[in-house]
């Protein structure tokens, strides 16, 4: 990139390319500029800049093809409350109307219906963290209430579901947001509060919550390699593998293929990571993805139109990186790589929610990840009798 950025974001525009937003650089200076990267070119060009410079912000793609930046944080204390909206078209920024209320750290996500839902974030910077959500209508320019959370939340993941609920992860136990009724429900029981982690919904319409960090009641916030499978059907949640190393702050891509590359991030004992897993849902177990070139945290991680992922900026060894680098998937039969020797083959039905629905649901997963080995033989031994008593037919 032009400039090394860490606390950015990065939205894929319905042209393919990449825009990148704010965030601050390596003498931690708040950024208000913009840059697109063009895979067909390989090349980031600066794009015209924001009005405010921002860090901790979100970024949405509206079904307009336009952005919606909103909230962050312009250095301590410097909570904001405004929004702005980036044209592609014209390359043109344009104010928006402002929140209720600032919020930096917040989380963002665009509804089945084209509005935006932002919720949580802290007011002020004194560690003030809110429940609140707000809704933005982008044909009125207007935010109205969305009512509030069980618990303040910072750090946590919003993820839309197939329903048009939105599930949300993260402190305290896990809620649903339904667009219908304005109202915040419960989402099961998580054996793991966290944040910092990451939320991916998974093609067959389940969320795959992975790492992050939270309190275990032990004295610390230590970061964690559990992964934790929510299914909207039973409203219950089950164990999934672990990875192969506890992260915090890494990203989480869902591939066309249908699994999940996990990228950098920061260990348990400290230090951002080189490393990458994939998630294969089919079989619940986790791969190597190969290496980066360079330890990351706090980067971003965008699905490109031809199938591959583009890491961006971030935090590595005691730097802020303007460096990039690009993920080609390999084929699902050539990547799934040896898995860790810690990882279940099949979900877990134990302990991970209070909900009978949950603990059946993770039973039957299991099932269902091996009933075709079993099946396979009995398969076979009735299409020999078949193709015998059809012999025997012709013949009589």
């Amino acid at each position: 990139m032009n400039t090394p950025r860490g606390n950015f974001t990065a939205t894929v525009l319905l042209t393919g390319k990449v825009l990148v937003v704010g965030g601050d650089d390596n003498a931690m200076k708040r950024l208000a500029t913009a840059e697109l990267y063009d895979a067909a070119s390989n090349s980031w060009t600066l794009v015209a800049s924001m009005g405010t410079v921002r860090h901790f912000h979100t970024a949405t793609l509206l079904k307009s093809g336009k952005v919606l930046v909103a909230g962050g944080s312009t250095g301590p204390g410097g909570i904001l409350a405004t929004a702005a909206i980036y044209d592609p078209a014209v390359n043109r920024w344009s104010a928006a109307a402002s929140m209720s209320t600032p919020r930096a750290s917040p989380t963002a996500v665009l509804l089945a219906n084209g509005h935006v839902l932002i919720s949580g974030g802290i007011r002020s910077g004194a560690g003030d963290g809110q429940a609140t959500a707000e809704i933005y209508d982008p044909d009125a320019n207007r935010w109205s209430s969305a009512g509030s959370m069980a618990q303040a939340q910072g750090g946590h993941t919003l993820t839309l579901l197939g329903s048009g609920k939105v599930l949300m992860v993260g402190g305290g136990q896990p809620q649903l947001y339904d667009p219908d009724t304005n109202s915040w429900s419960s989402a099961g029981t998580l054996a793991y509060p966290r944040g910092s982690h990451t939320a991916t919904l998974l093609s067959d319409g389940r969320v795959l919550v992975a790492g992050g960090f939270g309190d275990t009641g032990a004295g610390g916030n230590p970061q964690t390699d559990t992964t934790e499978i929510y299914d909207p059907a039973a409203n219950g949640w089950g164990r999934g593998a672990k990875m192969m190393s506890t992260r915090s702050f890494h990203t989480a891509t869902l591939l066309p293929d249908g699994r999940v590359l996990v990228v950098g991030g920061e260990a348990a004992t400290g230090p951002y990571l080189a490393t990458t897993e994939l998630y294969d849902p089919v079989t619940n177990r986790w791969g190597f993805g190969g290496p980066l070139s360079a330890p990351r945290g706090v980067h971003t991680a965008s699905l490109l139109q031809d199938g591959r992922v583009l890491v961006a900026g971030g935090w590595g060894t005691g730097d802020t990186y303007s460096s990039a680098e690009i993920y080609e998937p390999a084929p699902r039969s050539a990547a799934t790589g040896q898995p860790s020797a810690s990882a279940p083959v099949t979900l877990s039905p134990t302990a991970t929610s209070a909900s009978p629905l949950a603990a059946s649901q993770g039973a039957r997963s299991r099932l269902e990840n091996v009933w075709p080995f079993l099946a396979a033989p009995i398969l076979l031994l009735l299409a020999i009798v078949s193709l015998r008593l059809m012999r025997r037919r012709r013949r009589i």
